[in-house]
């Protein structure tokens, strides 16, 4: 393979390569998977797909418009567009899987009737513009053998979908913890050892946690008891029609109960100035100055208000709401997909961000990569306290880690040491954190920002409209 095609991003896929240039995100189709590609592009119901923002807008280039180190390719190069901001699956809300993997579902069944079918069903197919699911993977699409009544990538489907939400309704395990590899996920053994004999033995997990587990044993001691063998052939095979129906959890439609969140930490990105008042009675105003570019990270305290914030910034554009707490991102996420919010809830924990995955660390890049450069704005809102005493982050090192976010402006919160909520999480130790207190607080802000603007609250926290020192 030549290093034009060893891209980290897509090196496993035989058939095409991804490459960023530019800032264009070019997809690198090798030349025996050309033609079927050509084809499905210009498939009606994947034009009408694409139409529709259901998947990424795909137009193909010509030699002098593609980059240079493809001039002895031997296949084509297309361009697509590019999503605001790439989530991973890890990143998600089990609400947010359970849309993604009936988004797959409803995708699969409509490519049927067309000849194609989805070679690969992995939630790294899928990506999220604002609330809704976008599918990314064109490569994916793959004719149909004609009268084929096995799903070829029904197993992944499972255990990269299926088996994670059981496992989150059932046991209360978090996405994160399952989709750190979103290729692989939860195998059936794995679930059937979580659960224990008592939760698998339910009909309605049977057949999708017990018969694949008890089949998968067998096979790897080589042996398929007689009573099994019809069932396995059941269990691998997918009628088409029977995608219609659409995922199912254990029991029925997916439940969750609400959960409070100890701190929420947001990450709205927004173009525009911002400045946050609290009034009495925790009234919570947000000014903000309408833009079609992003900007804006924040970090608010309650889920209340981390909603409110989101929703508040929704209006002047794009949001990327990023909280430690699954159930805040599923109510938030929920919220704006029923209003048709541009704003993107990711679960995440900036004192301990997602790192680098996959191969040689390169396949998935980390958050803050991701991150770098993203927003025009940073909102801090009773989060630096919170992660100087739970997280053990020093107040400079927040702060140079946001100058690597924001592009220009920086909205934080001054919590005192004597404030009850830092005296609540301190419990005690409050003269260990002497980079709290206002005047080094401020200090080591002015070190790397221009304040612009400082309001001062009636419970004695304070607010810093702040810009971004040039480098």
């Amino acid at each position: 393979m030549t290093p034009a095609l060893a891209s980290p991003l897509s090196f496993r896929d035989p058939d095409a390569t991804l490459v960023k240039h530019d800032g264009r995100l070019i997809r690198a189709v090798r030349g025996h998977a050309l033609d079927s590609f050509r084809r499905m592009l210009d498939d009606p119901l994947v034009r009408r797909w694409m139409d529709d923002g259901r998947i990424v807008r795909t137009r193909p280039l010509s030699r002098i418009d593609s980059p240079p180190q493809f001039g002895d390719f031997g296949g084509e190069c297309f361009e697509h567009e590019r999503i605001p901001f790439v989530s991973q699956p890890a990143e998600w809300a089990p609400e947010m899987l359970a849309a993604a993997a009936s988004f797959t579902l409803g995708l699969s069944r409509a490519l049927l009737p067309h000849g194609w079918q989805l070679k690969d069903a992995t939630p790294a197919n899928v990506l999220f513009r604002d609330s809704e699911p976008v599918f990314a993977d064109l490569p994916s699409i793959v004719p149909r053998e004609p009268g084929g009544c096995l799903w070829i990538a029904r197993h992944q489907f499972e255990t990269t979908f299926l088996l994670p939400l059981i496992a989150s309704v059932e046991a209360g395990l978090p996405i994160a913890w399952m989709l750190a590899n979103p290729v692989a996920g939860l195998s059936h053994e794995a679930l059937a050892r979580i659960l224990g004999a008592r939760r698998w033995i339910k009909p309605r997990l049977w057949r999708t946690v017990a018969l694949p587990a008890a089949l998968a044993a067998q096979a790897a001691r080589g042996t398929t008891p007689r009573g099994l063998k019809g069932l396995e052939r059941r269990a691998g095979a997918v009628h088409p029609g029977a995608l219609a129906r659409g995922p199912r959890a254990p029991g029925g439609p997916l439940r969750f109960a609400a959960a409070g969140a100890e701190f929420a930490l947001a990450s709205l990105y927004v173009d525009a100035r911002a400045l946050r008042q609290r009034r009495p009675g925790g009234q919570v105003s947000l000014r903000l100055r309408r833009s079609r570019r992003h900007a804006t990270a924040a970090h608010t305290r309650y889920r209340r208000e981390h909603r409110q914030f989101s929703e508040i910034a929704a209006r002047a554009g794009e949001v990327v709401a990023l909280d430690i707490d699954e159930r805040s991102i599923a109510a938030i996420w929920a919220r704006a997909r029923a209003g048709k919010l541009p704003i993107l809830p990711l679960v995440g924990n900036f004192g301990r961000p997602m790192p680098a995955l996959g191969w040689r660390n390169r396949e998935f890049p980390s958050l803050l990569g991701r991150a770098a450069g993203s927003f025009n704005l940073v909102l801090m809102l009773a989060v630096v306290h919170h992660l100087r005493v739970t997280e053990g982050v020093p107040v400079a090192e927040q702060f140079d880690a946001v100058g690597a976010i924001t592009r220009r402006h920086l909205l934080v919160e001054f919590v005192p040491v004597t404030d009850p909520m830092f005296a609540a999480l301190a419990r005690g130790r409050e003269p260990l954190y002497g980079d709290c207190e206002r005047l080094v607080f401020e200090a080591t802000l002015l070190e790397r920002f221009q304040v612009e603007r400082r309001h001062e609250l009636p419970n004695g926290r304070v607010l810093y409209l702040a810009r971004k020192r040039s480098a």
